[in-house]
């Protein structure tokens, strides 16, 4: 199989891994996205799933040099389930910059009850930028199509 241009780096999201793996795509989780992005060969697509989320958009933030961030079923906005520090984490993106011309994709399941689509939302329309997109998914999202979601959209803006 082909190996796509691109780097996946996520902080957290070893399933979402797997599936990208399996589909060819080289891939890094790693807590220290700084590092991961300064080391790439590659452009980066950073890649924030549930509790990774926050950690993907500050970054994002405060970093250039991301050729894309992608969001899946993130926890933004609110989220009754956060521990201290991750609520400090979302309050640092909630209150932070938009994410200006940075291509991103926001992947959630309508009926998603651990990270509800409405508190998710509150979120990510504080950071949306220019060149955000969403895709909203009937049900749940699956890790498959969530892939496939995301090979589609990096092979348009990387």
């Amino acid at each position: 199989m082909h190996a796509p241009g691109w780097l996946a780096v996520l902080p957290h999201g070893e399933r979402i891994a797997v599936s990208l793996r399996t589909a060819g795509v080289p891939v890094v989780v790693t807590e220290d996205i700084e590092s991961a992005v300064k080391d790439a060969e590659l452009p980066v697509v950073l890649i924030g799933h549930f509790t990774g989320a926050p950690a993907a958009v500050r970054h994002a933030q405060t970093h250039s040099g991301l050729a894309a961030l992608v969001l899946v079923s993130p926890v933004l906005g609110i989220w009754d389930g956060a521990s201290n520090e991750l609520a400090d984490l979302m309050d640092e993106v909630n209150f932070g910059p938009e994410l200006g011309v940075l291509p991103t994709l926001w992947l959630h399941g309508s009926d998603d009850e651990i990270v509800p689509i409405s508190d998710t939302r509150a979120g990510t329309d504080r950071i949306r930028g220019s060149a955000f997109e969403e895709y909203i998914a009937d049900g749940l999202l699956t890790d498959a199509e969530a892939v496939t979601r995301v090979l589609e959209f990096v092979r348009r803006v990387v």
